[in-house]
């Protein structure tokens, strides 16, 4: 497998690039604000890009879709798929948007704007804090080894794993959703 995490810009954006070496397929999940960067990294691996994902709807995550798509003719999409002998698994994560996503590929887990590095993504309002609460908590049940790949870069690490957020992340720690909830409105 061949997997790339690529500072885009923004806001401290990433892009991932992600490609299956036997069949020189390739998926890219949020180009942001340097799909141009993506394509090159692409081209250098002599990938085929089939596919577009977004972890979510925001802009700032969706608004390479249109120059990816243009050059490449990739097909965007929101579910899992098979990649050449790469499985790819997406989970409904809603919070931070309703439509929210991670992405599962073997050991590594995108996260788009669900869990960042020490901390998790914004939320709305208090209906969408607990939808966030109950995806997180469902995160903290996959393998402390998966390894996690957020869509900004607010950390003291660009990558983290399930385990280490597990044990320092002050919104994993919460015991309860009024604990969530009031870590999140202060």
């Amino acid at each position: 497998m061949i997997f790339e995490q690529i500072a885009v810009g923004g806001d401290n954006n990433f892009a991932y690039l992600v490609g299956d070496v036997a069949s020189g397929e390739a998926f890219v999940v949020d180009p942001s604000f340097d799909p141009a960067k993506v394509l090159q990294l692409a081209k250098q691996y002599n990938l085929t890009i089939t596919y577009l994902i977004n972890t979510h709807n925001h802009f700032d995550h969706t608004n390479g879709n249109n120059h990816i798509i243009a050059t490449t003719g990739a097909t965007l999409i929101h579910a899992g798929f098979q990649l050449g002998a790469l499985a790819v698994k997406t989970i409904p994560t809603p919070g931070h948007t309703p439509d929210s996503i991670c992405i599962l590929i073997d050991n590594k887990l995108l996260t788009g704007d669900t869990l960042f590095v020490g901390r998790v993504g914004k939320v709305a309002n208090e209906a969408a804090a607990r939808q966030e609460y109950d995806s997180l908590q469902m995160l903290t049940q996959l393998p402390d080894t998966i390894d996690v790949y957020p869509g900004h870069d607010y950390g003291v690490t660009p990558t983290t794993t399930i385990g280490h957020e597990k044990k320092t992340n002050p919104y994993l720690l919460c015991g309860s959703f009024a604990e969530f909830w009031g870590l999140r409105r202060n």
